[in-house]
């Protein structure tokens, strides 16, 4: 790692660093764990990573100089690298060093964007869930627990997933403990549903969500299941 690169988050995937490469480096790989479905039509290009459709997976992978097995240097110069260490693996997002950057300010959405996503990335390797993903994204504006009671209750995931009966899990993206009306965000990722069944399970949510949460928006992509 360059020293003019700074680390600002790291988690273990327990996982071979070759697994986890082709997860990373690959657009059949990233459709099973990166961000989200959105139709392009609907969302133009967000910012990366929340990025779900085709041509953003192409992109991710096409748009990056892939350094296999052990790093992606994307185009805002922050890098993702893998470690091997044994079955398991260390993926660390590494970021410029700004010099008199005041590092908790300028990068910790960045981080806690990243965690969102890996946290995904490590679910689909490790819990290795059966079927094709597809998500159901869901933003707008609520307190924690507003949030935390919404979701329901499910099997603990790292910090803040849970993974559900369905053995799906969902990621949230919300301070439990805060009471301030704020910005929340939660992803669905179901695996093996074919288009009748995922659009119970979208309906549901959406119904849910938007009896709750002030400025609802729900995302999904309006495809044919594999």
């Amino acid at each position: 790692m360059s020293s003019t690169k700074r680390p600002i988050l790291e988690l273990v995937v327990t996982a071979p660093r070759e697994e986890v490469w082709r997860a990373v480096s690959t657009t059949d790989g990233l459709r099973e764990w990166f961000g989200y479905d959105y139709d392009a039509r609907d969302g133009g290009r967000p910012e990366r990573p929340a990025a779900g459709s085709e041509d953003e997976l192409r992109s991710f992978v096409d748009d990056s100089e892939l350094h296999p097995p052990e790093r992606i240097a994307f185009d805002d110069d922050t890098e993702l690298l893998l470690a091997a260490d044994g079955d398991r693996t260390v993926v660390r997002l590494v970021v410029p060093d700004v010099s008199d950057a005041n590092w908790e300010d300028l990068y910790s959405g960045v981080a806690d964007g990243w965690r969102f996503y890996l946290e995904q990335l490590r679910f689909w390797l490790e819990a290795a869930p059966p079927g094709h993903r597809r998500t159901v994204h869901m933003q707008g504006e609520a307190t924690g627990p507003q949030v935390v009671e919404l979701v329901g209750e499910g099997a603990p995931w790292y910090d803040a997933s849970i993974v559900t009966a369905d053995g799906w899990l969902v990621s949230v993206g919300a301070d439990p403990t805060s009471t301030d009306v704020g910005p929340v965000n939660v992803i669905v990722s179901t695996y093996g549903l074919d288009d009748e069944a995922f659009a119970a399970v979208r309906d549901d949510w959406s119904a849910r969500w938007h009896a709750v949460v002030g400025k609802a928006e729900v995302i999904t992509a309006e495809r044919t299941s594999a």
